[in-house]
């Protein structure tokens, strides 16, 4: 009797310990969201664009931007949601990626990464574009796997872009992971 219920007792910590076993990403560098039942769900992977506006002819400045097409991603996720991402051993996550909200322009999405000001040749700085970042809370699963959770609810109906921090005006990654609040 003794012997079937320390087996009966191994067996249900067994799975009790599998059961609560986080879900890993199987690529880097690829944001996913944890879906309501553990499970991770793909985020919209979309190349984009690296497009320049000029206000006033240049005298008003210049926008560099990612340019994506579709209005909506057909990712939808909650305002609470918690995300995950699996990134190299010891490399902090917060260097990896941010998010931020994207702009609905037409047929596209945009989110601008550098304003420039007419006059930057002669000492004029330019303006921050990261006002709108949503900050992240991480918390470590195992190495090289974080959660990410927004410090505060995103907003409904709003377009999301994960943007990789290499991103920039060179186009030195061109991949974006998008999703929308419900």
């Amino acid at each position: 009797m003794k012997k079937n219920a320390v087996t009966i007792l191994t067996l249900l910590f067994t799975f009790v310990a599998f059961a609560q076993q986080q879900a890993v990403p199987d690529f880097k560098n690829s944001p996913m969201v944890i879906g309501p039942d553990g499970t991770l769900v793909k985020l919209e992977k979309k190349s984009v664009e690296i497009k320049a506006k000029a206000k006033a002819m240049g005298y008003g400045g210049v926008s560099m931007f990612l340019n994506i097409d579709g209005q909506k991603s057909p990712v939808r996720v909650g305002s609470g949601s918690t995300f995950i991402i699996k990134v190299e051993a010891d490399v902090d996550p917060e260097t990896v990626f941010y998010l931020t909200p994207t702009k609905i322009v037409g047929k596209t999405r945009e989110v601008e990464i550098s304003r420039t000001s007419a006059f930057a040749a002669y000492g004029a700085k330019g303006k921050s574009v990261k006002k709108d970042d949503i900050t992240l809370e991480f918390e470590k699963v195992t190495d090289g796997v974080y959660k990410m959770k927004p410090t505060q609810p995103l907003v409904a109906g709003t377009e999301y872009a994960f943007v990789s921090t290499a991103q920039g005006a060179s186009g030195q990654q061109s991949v974006v992971f998008l999703f929308g609040t419900e």
